[in-house]
């Protein structure tokens, strides 16, 4: 794998093609939302996790909605979610866990000041909105590569009726991808 970048934490590189290791499932739902994983881009030193998230309206007053909806398309790099806001995590067999809580753009830091492993940060997003519909297709940077056994992603949403919920991933495949990741240049 040759040398380890300093700062693999923070995202993806920029001078690698990563890898798709597609995963397309359900992670939750309720009468109000989805969340759902596409697919996970992996590269020699973690994988970013496509996720897609969406929201219904339904009998939700407008200034609830407005409010909902506004959260989540500022993406104020401050932003802490409260007990029922939208949390990511993952869960290894070994009992090690990351969380996105508190580690969204975290490109401030110096990158030879490694925080402890595993780290997942939430490194982009795009959305729309309507007065009905928000859609938002999130990333998430998981550092390092998990382990090659299956491993859990965890979702809670509780504002919008998901409790805690469990989705199990496939290391193994996330780790073949990452051998199959590609530098741009030689």
């Amino acid at each position: 794998m040759g040398c380890m970048n300093a700062a693999a934490w923070q995202g993806p590189p920029r001078n690698v093609l990563g890898h798709p290791a597609r995963i397309q499932q359900f992670v939750a739902r309720s009468d109000h939302a989805i969340v759902a994983l596409q697919h996970a881009i992996a590269f020699p030193e973690g994988c970013r996790l496509g996720l897609q998230v969406a929201v219904r309206r339904g009998v939700m007053d407008s200034a609830s909605w407005s409010r909902l909806v506004d959260d989540y398309k500022l993406a104020d790099p401050n932003f802490v979610p409260d007990d029922a806001d939208l949390k990511f995590g993952v869960h290894f067999p070994d009992g090690t866990r990351a969380t996105a809580v508190g580690n969204a753009f975290r490109g401030w830091a110096h990158p030879t000041d490694r925080p402890q492993a595993p780290m997942l940060v939430e490194t982009g997003s795009t959305s729309s909105s309507s007065d009905q519909i928000y859609e938002s297709e999130r990333q998430l940077w998981l550092w390092p590569l998990p382990p090659p056994v299956q491993f859990e992603f965890v979702i809670e949403w509780r504002r919008l009726g998901i409790d805690t919920t469990l989705a199990p991933l496939n290391g193994t495949a996330i780790v073949q991808a990452a051998a199959q990741a590609q530098p741009y240049w030689p």
